[in-house]
């Protein structure tokens, strides 16, 4: 993973909620490139910070497999984003 910064940013485009990579990504495509996207996201996959589920268990969604945050995923992310608004006052 590039930087820790990196991993705060792709989970930050997460808590707007679920969808494909791309359709998360496209949220602000200036953050960070594709492929980085990518990486990060699979490597927050395996780090249990995010997870896949299919159409079968969200029937209204589209028909591709969608990423969300996991709950330890949302509180980093949330958490991340308490102590940076405190660091910048």
């Amino acid at each position: 993973m590039q930087s820790k910064q990196t991993k705060w940013k792709v989970l930050e485009l997460f808590l707007s909620g679920p969808g494909t990579r791309k359709e998360v990504w496209n949220r602000n495509p200036e953050v960070i490139p594709w492929e980085t996207f990518k990486r990060v996201s699979a490597a927050l996959r395996s780090n249990g910070l995010l997870e896949t589920f299919g159409p079968q268990q969200i029937p209204s969604q589209s028909s591709q497999t969608q990423v969300r945050l996991t709950l330890k995923g949302r509180r980093s992310v949330e958490g991340w984003r308490i102590v940076r608004e405190r660091g910048e006052k």
